[in-house]
């Protein structure tokens, strides 16, 4: 079912947040019509599906953790209050009720399962830490307004755009955490296929910076404010550690993928969920098992991955 939620969330992501928005300014032929009606309607089939497969892990998530009882009944509340919302604007005090459940599911995610992290090292555990904490500090931004109109406080609050570009800055980390705990390989395959997307932002960027910087944010939620090449990088270094770790982690695949889909600061209750599943697979004891040195030469030697194995 994981692998489903990943394809139904990169779809919504690329075709409904991405190729439908920026298709808004390309000119308008009968055909560029006729094929952005598709693109949208089958970004909204996968948009509808990822919510209902996001939401069944969700539920089924707080089931196998079930004898943790705080985490499971967050999870359970988040579940509930979401298909509650479908039917009714929730006040400002429901709301507020919703993003703290929100927000102590990742803490606890976050903090499950000590024994495993011991095995990992410190790049194992800045590879769980920073995007539980950007996901955390993008919650938080959006938790604070609904707080000050609850207490009817003067607004806007204090820090929150620094506290924005802090979750931002956090989401950069985490890439580059996960490629130095996954990602250094030797062979030069993935590096030059995770290129390929460095490059087309780059270029974008290069010919158009205000108009890539509004894509990126209906996109992905990244503001740009850092320099653009760490952003680069990031999406480099991104695609290298999945093609690295596609046939030896593919729990951490999954992981990365479902961020990437969810986007800093999610807006929507399924990619909300989309980024608690993907800390809960960072959390799971597979993570924590070194990568099997290569072997030597034998006259029975193990099928090659699809690429080299990291350094």
């Amino acid at each position: 079912m994981v692998r489903w939620l990943v394809l139904a969330a990169l779809g919504e992501w690329l075709l409904l947040r991405t190729i439908t928005r920026a298709a808004i300014h390309v000119p308008k032929s009968p055909l560029i019509i006729t094929l952005y009606g598709v693109v949208n309607q089958v970004g909204q089939f996968t948009a509808v599906l990822a919510a209902l497969l996001a939401l069944v892990l969700l539920l089924w998530i707080a089931w196998e953790i079930r004898r943790a009882l705080w985490l499971p009944l967050g999870l359970v509340g988040l579940a509930g209050l979401s298909l509650l919302f479908l039917f009714l604007v929730p006040p400002v005090w429901l709301a507020l009720a919703y993003q703290l459940l929100a927000l102590a599911a990742v803490l606890l995610l976050s903090t499950a399962r000590q024994e495993t992290r011991a095995r990992t090292g410190l790049a194992g555990a800045a590879a769980r830490f920073f995007p539980a904490a950007a996901l955390a500090a993008g919650l938080a931004v959006q938790l604070l307004p609904n707080l000050y109109s609850l207490l009817n406080l003067p607004g806007p609050p204090p820090l929150t755009g620094r506290l924005f570009n802090l979750g931002e800055l956090l989401v950069a980390a985490s890439v580059f955490s996960w490629w130095w705990g996954y990602g250094r390989v030797r062979s030069w395959q993935p590096w030059v296929l995770a290129a390929l997307p460095a490059f087309l932002f780059t270029a974008s960027f290069l010919r158009d910076p205000a108009m890539t910087g509004i894509l990126t944010i209906w996109s992905t939620g990244l503001t740009l404010f850092l320099p653009w090449p760490i952003y680069a990088v990031a999406l480099w270094l991104a695609g290298v550690t999945v093609l690295a770790n596609w046939r030896q982690r593919p729990q951490l695949v999954n992981a990365i993928l479902l961020l990437l889909a969810a986007g800093y600061a999610p807006q929507l209750s399924s990619q909300l969920f989309a980024a608690l599943i993907a800390l809960w697979l960072l959390n799971r004891p597979a993570l924590s098992v070194p990568a099997p040195t290569a072997p030597r030469r034998r006259n029975l030697s193990p099928a090659p991955p699809l690429f080299e194995r990291p350094v």
